[in-house]
């Protein structure tokens, strides 16, 4: 059974990986609509939760300084568990951190979110820089390689195989996801974030 998860004063926010989508989805739209409310963000929030957190949701993007998950989403303090690197790529370290989100606070849904101008994926189309991205570029060209033949922009198409294929890996990876996958208590979701119009699409989750 999916853990119940409750935000600093104890109000339910989320049972179910569909009602945490919702909530993504809502605070979304009040981003890139410019109505944002910043929620929870105070100094009595980061203080009534500092024995314990209830995030809804884990998040997956990239290191970019211009990708800040609680914005995007317009969450407040203990809302999401958030795992950034440049790419978008996995680790141990990542595959770790998700599972102990999962795992340990229940959060019962994982947004792989890629994002559009992605500096990681430019470096690698780069001939000139991609040595300098060698830590992440071994997980970053096969996607970009599969993708050329694609019609479109390439530079879109591999940010999205990527978070796709990032998310199938997600689903397959220990023993803490792949049956909470299959049992439905916990969802992945791959997506992609517009920064020049801060939207997200959300892909693959009916």
């Amino acid at each position: 059974m999916v853990k119940t998860l409750f935000n600093a004063e104890g109000k339910c926010k989320a049972k179910t990986w569909q009602e945490a989508l919702e909530l993504l989805k809502k605070g979304n739209h009040d981003f890139a609509s410019g109505v944002t409310t910043h929620p929870e963000r105070g100094r009595e929030t980061l203080f009534a939760q500092y024995l314990q957190q209830y995030p809804f949701a884990g998040i997956l993007s990239c290191a970019d300084s211009r990708i800040v998950p609680e914005l995007v989403f317009d969450v407040g303090i203990g809302d999401l568990f958030t795992c950034r690197v440049a790419g978008t790529v996995l680790s141990d370290a990542v595959i770790g951190s998700l599972e102990f989100a999962v795992e340990v606070l229940g959060v019962p849904l994982i947004i792989v979110m890629g994002h559009e101008n992605c500096g990681a994926f430019r470096a690698c189309l780069n001939p000139e820089l991609h040595p300098n991205v060698r830590g992440i570029s071994w997980q970053i060209m096969p996607v970009i390689e599969e993708c050329r033949s694609l019609p479109g922009d390439h530079l879109y198409n591999s940010i999205i195989a990527n978070a796709r294929q990032v998310t199938k890996q997600l689903k397959t990876v220990g023993p803490i996801l792949s049956p909470k996958i299959a049992s439905g208590e916990i969802k992945i979701i791959p997506a992609y974030h517009s920064l020049s119009t801060g939207k997200v699409t959300f892909f693959d989750y009916e």
